[in-house]
């Protein structure tokens, strides 16, 4: 018989080890996914946190600045009457003054600008406070760093008359109107400056300034107002801001002056009308009449007459049946006169314009101060 080899035997394998070994490294793995899903919830939780308080520290600085801002400058409701949104020329008196809540106040700065709509241009007339001028009232010639101070002598309210006491001498200055004034102290009028010369909210958008700004500045302009400007004049091209020193020369003959303010005015709403303007003076006040004519001129304005009126008037009056016109809001607003009157009712003056110009003024007492 043939021998069959022996077969060897397989070895036994531990299955139960085995196994073992395979749910150790699944239960591992298991508890490694684990752990990296708690862990990226937890960061998720703490970025998600993180960014809500980051966004509402953002809101809250942000309407902290928008708040101080808005207390900085006039509400809507105490705004001037008039709107200058849809006015293609505006002017602001930017005073800088040492500090706005002392008395007396101290002039430091005085700046005129004119936000030019239609040339797309802003132009920064700064004003040197040794120049001397002839002051509205009764103060004759000073130099402008008095201005303030004597407008405010023996006043109830140093701030308000200070700043009219400013304002008309820059009227005087320019023979044209003053929209709007922003008082403000000198260390924050150079932040406030840049704004209006092509710099936009960057130096304003800063917590600390925006506290000061509301501290230090008093203004009739409104915050919807500022940010406007400060829109348009960032929008300009550099060489559509120009600076201007007013000299004394300036002062002395305002001719220069003058056409600078005419060239801005040559094709507005002012001038398309070309209505006649008579100007009267009824005061005994020498010059209020002609600078009554440069206003006008200024402004675009057709002059047919300048006189002395046939009697004296305590009230200032407007005489025109043309009710609704640029030209007379202009000169309502600019002269302070509210009595506007028909051409027939103005017949019992007897004065002669009132039949050769489609626009009568008649400037008596009561106005007269801020013109003389």
């Amino acid at each position: 018989m043939r021998s069959v080899p022996a077969q060897r035997k397989a070895p036994i394998r531990n299955r139960s080890s085995s196994r073992t070994t395979k749910n150790k490294v699944n239960s591992g793995a298991g508890k490694k996914k684990l752990i990296n899903r708690g862990t990226q919830k937890y960061f998720s939780q703490m970025a998600l946190g993180g960014l809500i308080f980051f966004s509402a520290f953002i809101f809250l600085a942000g309407y902290s600045i928008y708040k101080y801002l808005n207390q900085a400058f006039a509400s809507a409701s105490s705004a001037d009457s008039y709107a200058i949104s849809d006015s293609s020329i505006v002017t602001l008196s930017f005073i800088e003054v040492e500090n706005v809540n002392a008395d007396p106040v101290i002039l430091k700065g005085l700046k005129y600008i004119v936000f030019d709509k239609n040339d797309e241009k802003v132009s920064v007339f700064d004003i040197p406070l040794d120049i001397k001028v002839d002051m509205t009232g009764k103060f004759g010639e000073e130099e402008i760093s008095k201005v303030f101070a004597l407008g405010a002598l023996n006043s109830t309210n140093v701030t308000v008359d200070g700043i009219k006491s400013v304002n008309n001498t820059v009227m005087r200055i320019f023979g044209f109107s003053i929209d709007r004034y922003i008082l403000v102290n000198e260390d924050l009028a150079e932040t406030l400056l840049n704004s209006f010369s092509g710099k936009g909210l960057s130096e304003i958008l800063n917590l600390q300034v925006a506290s000061d700004l509301k501290k230090f500045t008093i203004s009739n302009l409104t915050i919807s107002e500022y940010y406007s400007l400060v829109n348009f004049s960032g929008g300009l091209a550099k060489d559509k801001i120009a600076m201007y020193s007013v000299t004394q020369e300036d002062i002395n003959d305002s001719g220069n002056l003058d056409s600078q303010i005419a060239d801005m005015n040559f094709d507005g709403d002012i001038s398309r009308e070309e209505l006649s303007v008579a100007i009267l003076n009824g005061t005994d006040y020498p010059g209020v009449a002609m600078f009554g004519s440069r206003l006008v001129t200024n402004s675009g304005g057709r002059v047919v007459a300048v006189s002395n009126a046939a009697s004296r008037y305590e009230t200032s009056y407007i005489a025109t049946d043309i009710r609704d016109s640029a030209t007379l809001s202009y000169l309502s607003r600019v002269l302070g006169i509210r009595n506007i009157i028909s051409k027939q009712e103005a017949q019992k003056f007897n004065e002669n314009e009132v039949d050769r110009s489609e626009i009568t003024v008649i400037v008596g007492f009561d106005t007269a101060d801020s013109l003389y």
